[in-house]
């Protein structure tokens, strides 16, 4: 017989040669076997022989750990052997590995890369010096102060002349230059900025200067100074342009500088010059077009700036009260300027895949935690011979890091997609998400994810592994099903997994009914088969009857094209950009101002007599314009029918007269019609007043040029178009031409990015509750073949073992439903500002979710319930 004297001297040479302990281990396990077989076979029970045999062999691990110190093994070479124990358990369990790493791949990789996005856009700083002191300032309405609006030049001047809480103030005006290069005319956005822009943002030119004093003068040359996007993707990043002229807007412009890509560009500009004022414009206070920063003073808050400017504002009104009795101003911090509205649906969807993360490791830890019973035995084993309770501790844990570090390396890949798919598909005004990357914040973001998903699928494990029985463990074996406990940790871990589940789908689902009412409902105007070529004609008509024969040359000329049903123009487009002056200030003879108004200016559009057919705008009451009202008649207007609803609700408007200035002094004009409300500032708000006046009445240099094709594809009549135009006027550029389609699908594409991310979480964690659930059920019935077996020895159908284990799984599903459906509760009210036309707690909604993940349980249970009804029973009872 091996006694353990003999076993000990064979030990004792085995741990001198500085194998792995692994192989310590497989050889104690291997003689602990034989000598409890040995000993049964003397007449001792399994129980007794086990617990002797241990005990004479608890010697050897001290042995062991006494040589290990001799050698002088250090806390790293634990650390690596822990490495390589966890390596071989993972390169045995391969599918229980693939699973998993794929799992955590899926959590950290979409958490990485929506993290990095919310930390680009609500963190990171921004490239300016001192840029917690940069601020941006706005004008309000009194009686209704969260509405922000752009600023009237005057105004501005006053604040900068008046203020003493900024050390810089600076205004940018939206304009447009012309440019004919080798490939013909191009439209260059531009803005026109005043002295001190530059010097707010603290930013160096990339190459050559930024604005001088001299450049503000009336008579200095005119410069310009240009983006570094459009230096490299126009001109080819030439550094010999810096010093040359180009001619644009028919002047010829040196150019300065280049301003590096952070440089602000209000408006989307893509050039900046000098601002110069006109003598009507240091007046001109009526009209809001200028968007202002400032640079705070040294010791200055943005409530005391605050404060400032509200006092200087309420002077002015005081001063000027035909056009500022109601203006007041605001101060707002930049971040909050530029990516304030996005703060709420950023954090709403990462608080979304944080949900699939916590899914994946509940999932990943249901796994390990099958993986811990199956182990059990060599725990045991373990702690018998000597392994204390922190060495074990320890070990479990660096499985789960190690698997979790696998799974990171994984979720690179995936957050590299994702982060691509989020800068193709973010919405334009997010210009942050254009230009971040799988950058070091991103990667420090996936490592520190890493480790919390390494501890969240470590816990269950240990906890569960620190409960088993010695005992017991040695002696039921491998074979032993699992205890009642683990089973309801397992069942408890999956309804979780449901339920988080449950709130991504009553998430994706609201997002879903909003942007389908968004899309159904009525916009006001026909999009479908209309074509949007836009032109700025200021430089080449300058007088009021050049604009009005241009615009009537070329609404005819667009007509006469084969394949056109009907062409008009505007000077502003529903949810098009503005590209011109848009609102007035509208007063109504014969009635006092509507108390509580909270719309002192209005949106003022001029159109063609053809508008209105172009995009099928009905004319509900009156007439509609006519060639008739042209420079010399009687001014007349349109109002659509909010504005009756609000100034007309008890009379007639027809024939009444409203008063405003558009392209000229205030101006009386007869309202001659009525038309339908249309949705122009989104499909998400309500239609404001407004009025329409012709064209031919206020010719304006911007023209929206409308083009309805007779056989709905406005996409064949481009080069037709584009023909046309060049024909009547080569030398000017065609900017932006588009269709309303599109238009429609910009104002979506904020939700859409939305309902796209909601949805593939959704769709992610659906599928990981799945994987759950049918891992659940899978062990269960394989832990209750022998249960399984005896029922149907006795007579049950095979149909009563599948519904019983589908009952098992309904019963998860249900629970999970439920508790989901609490959370949701609790949580989509959050969301309350990202929807429209339905509530968060949307009855619809939740019955869907619920019905959708109650199918998918449903499905996933499926497979095991038909295996369990499968069982042998002869061959169940004789395994057992």
């Amino acid at each position: 017989m091996l006694t353990p004297g003999r076993l000990f001297r064979r030990l004792r040479a085995l741990l001198t040669t500085n194998q792995l302990d692994t192989e310590l281990d497989d050889e104690l396990r291997f003689h602990i076997e034989m000598e409890v077989a040995q000993r049964i076979r003397l007449g001792m029970d399994e129980r007794s022989a086990r617990a002797s045999a241990l005990r004479d062999f608890g010697g050897v691990s001290r042995h062991r750990d006494n040589a290990r110190d001799a050698r002088g093994v250090r806390p790293l070479e634990d650390f690596l052997q822990d490495v390589r124990i966890a390596a071989r358990a993972m390169t045995r369990q391969r599918t229980h590995t693939a699973v998993a790493v794929l799992t955590l791949a899926i959590g950290i990789g979409a958490t990485t890369a929506l993290g990095a996005a919310v930390y680009r856009v609500l963190i990171a700083p921004y490239p300016y010096a001192h840029a917690d002191r940069i601020v941006t300032v706005w004008q309000t309405d009194t009686r209704a102060p969260d509405r922000r609006v752009e600023v009237s030049p005057a105004n501005f001047l006053d604040w900068k002349e008046r203020s003493r809480s900024f050390d810089l103030l600076a205004a940018a005006e939206p304009f447009g230059m012309d440019w004919v290069g080798p490939e013909g005319p191009e439209s260059f956005e531009t803005a026109l900025v005043t002295d001190d822009f530059f010097p707010v943002q603290g930013l160096r030119p990339l190459i050559g200067r930024a604005f001088l004093a001299d450049d503000f003068r009336d008579a200095a040359t005119p410069v310009v100074a240009m983006t570094e996007t459009l230096w490299r993707t126009r001109f080819g990043a030439d550094s010999a342009l810096v010093g040359r002229t180009l001619i644009l807007d028919s002047i010829p412009r040196v150019v300065v500088g280049v301003m590096p890509r952070d440089a602000m560009q209000p408006y989307g500009a893509e050039l900046w010059a000098p601002k110069i004022f006109r003598p009507d414009e240091r007046r001109a206070r009526s009209g809001g077009y200028w968007t202002v920063a400032g640079r705070l003073a040294p010791g200055v808050t943005i409530d005391q700036a605050e404060r400032d400017i509200a006092a200087i504002a309420a002077q002015l009104a005081l001063e000027f009260p035909a056009t500022n009795q109601s203006t007041g101003a605001t101060v707002v911090t930049l971040r909050e300027s530029i990516a304030g509205g996005a703060r709420t649906p950023l954090l709403v969807l990462l608080g979304a895949v944080s949900f699939v993360l916590l899914i994946a490791c509940v999932n990943v830890s249901n796994l390990q935690l099958a993986e811990s019973l199956r182990r059990r035995r060599e725990l045991a084993i373990r702690t018998a011979i000597g392994a204390g309770r922190s060495r074990l501790v320890r070990q479990l844990l660096t499985e789960s890091l190690l698997l979790s570090a696998v799974g990171c390396a994984a979720g690179l890949g995936i957050a590299y997609a994702g982060i691509a798919a989020i800068r193709a598909f973010a919405p334009t005004g997010l210009w942050q998400l254009q230009r971040f990357s799988l950058d070091g914040t991103a990667l420090l973001i996936a490592s520190a994810l890493a480790v919390v998903s390494a501890l969240a699928i470590g816990i269950m494990p240990v906890a569960a592994s620190a409960r088993i029985p010695l005992a017991e463990s040695l002696v039921a074996g491998a074979r032993s099903g699992a205890s009642a406990a683990r089973r309801r940790l397992s069942r408890i871990l999956v309804v979780s997994e449901l339920a988080l589940a449950l709130v991504l789908l009553v998430g994706a689902g609201l997002m879903l009914r909003t942007l389908s009412l968004l899309g159904r409902m009525d916009r006001g105007f026909t999009a479908e088969g209309v074509l949007v070529t836009t032109v700025q004609a200021w430089g080449y008509y300058p007088t009021s009857a050049h604009r009005a024969e241009y615009a009537r040359q070329a609404t005819e000329r667009l007509a006469s094209v084969p394949g056109v049903a009907a062409a008009g123009m505007t000077s502003a487009l529903p949810l098009a950009w503005p590209i011109g002056l848009e609102r007035a200030r509208v007063t109504i003879e014969g009635q006092s101002p509507v108390p509580g108004d909270d719309a002192p200016t209005m949106r003022v559009a001029a159109a063609t007599p053809a508008y209105f057919e172009t995009l099928r705008i009905p004319i509900e009451a009156g007439r509609g314009f006519q060639a008739t009202d042209a420079a010399g008649s009687v001014p007349v207007a349109l109002v659509n029918r909010a504005f009756v609803r609000r100034y007309f609700a008890d009379r007639n408007p027809i024939g009444a007269r409203v008063t405003f200035g558009f392209m000229s002094a205030p101006l009386a004009r007869e309202i001659v019609g009525v038309v339908g409300d249309v949705r122009h500032e989104g499909l998400h708000a309500d239609p404001a007043p407004g009025v329409f006046v012709p064209h031919a009445q206020a010719p304006t240099g911007a023209m929206h040029l409308v083009v309805r094709s007779a056989a709905g594809a406005p996409a064949l009549l481009q080069r037709r178009v584009r023909a046309e135009l060049t024909a009547l006027n080569g030398a000017m550029p065609l900017s932006d031409q588009t269709t309303m389609e599109a238009l429609v699908g910009n104002s979506l594409r904020e939700r859409r990015f939305q309902l796209g991310l909601f949805g593939a979480f959704s769709a992610t964690a659906l599928l990981l509750a799945a994987i759950g659930i049918y891992g659940v059920m899978n062990r269960a019935t394989q832990e209750r073949r022998h249960e399984i077996g005896v029922r149907m020895a006795v007579g049950a159908h095979a149909g009563d073992v599948r519904w019983m284990v589908l009952r098992n799984g309904g019963v998860l599903a249900v629970s999970g439903i439920v508790a989901g459906s609490g959370i949701a509760m609790l949580l989509s009210r959050f969301m309350a500002g990202m929807l429209f036309g339905v509530t968060p707690i949307d009855p619809l909604t939740y019955a869907g979710a619920a019905g959708v993940l109650l199918a998918t349980a449903v499905l996933a249970v499926l497979i095991p319930a038909w295996r369990a009804s499968r069982v042998d029973p002869v061959r169940a009872l004789r395994d057992e």
